[in-house]
């Protein structure tokens, strides 16, 4: 469905998932926002805390500009399957973007130093740092064996269709299916056969997303992984 996004982006140079470059963004503003309202707390100044309501009113905009390119990157690199990391990231959004909406109400309405408001803001703190624990958990998984240049097309094929469910050649679904040496490596047609039609709950790749002579660069790079 964003195939031409990305490969748009692969055109530029980028070959990485957009959400963490925009994710820093609202979790950066929920560190600052904690910081400035126990700097509030602890120096006994208001106008640090309506600071850090400002800044929660910028950080929710930001979670929800993040939040729709992740699902953008889940569609794309790991094709909707529900990966544990994805179901816990999608649990701690939808708790942080009610954490947020909360800061900014309750921070018009209570005293700025109030230690609701700042529960909040801890709260708030505490679940960035488990999104950005389970997102590293996918961003460094997604990585793909190197290979020399011959497999390059392979590659690139491989980085933007398989490598969030087959990380290094792996299979975060099923640990004892992986590509690495692969039954279904043994010849091209039993390959393309098993990409066409796979069982689930790996997603098919017809012809529209990965052409023949795209799957034929696949083959070659995939079989040589074990190399």
């Amino acid at each position: 469905m964003f195939d031409s996004f990305y490969r748009a982006l692969y055109a530029l140079g980028y070959t990485h998932p957009v959400h963490p470059a925009l994710v820093s963004m609202p979790i950066g503003l929920v560190v600052g926002a904690l910081v400035l309202a126990l700097a509030a707390v602890v120096f006994k100044k208001s106008e640090l805390a309506v600071s850090a309501r400002h800044v929660m009113v910028v950080a929710l905009v930001f979670a929800f500009i993040a939040a729709a390119a992740g699902v953008v990157d889940w569609m794309h690199f790991f094709h909707g399957v529900w990966l544990f990391p994805i179901k816990v990231k999608v649990g701690l959004a939808s708790f942080l973007l009610v954490l947020l909406v909360l800061g900014v109400i309750f921070g018009g309405k209570v005293e700025p130093t109030s230690p609701v408001l700042v529960s909040i803001y801890v709260l708030s703190f505490f679940t960035v740092v488990g999104l950005g624990f389970f997102g590293a958990n996918l961003v460094f998984g997604g990585r793909t064996p190197p290979l020399p240049k011959q497999y390059q097309a392979g590659e690139m094929v491989y980085r933007m269709n398989c490598s969030g469910c087959h990380p290094y050649g792996g299979n975060v679904i099923a640990p004892r299916k992986a590509v690495l040496g692969s039954d279904k490596l043994d010849h091209f047609k039993t390959f393309l056969d098993w990409i066409r039609s796979p069982r689930p709950p790996m997603a098919a790749f017809p012809k529209a997303v990965i052409s023949d002579a795209d799957a034929q660069e696949l083959y070659q790079y995939a079989k040589n992984l074990h190399d």
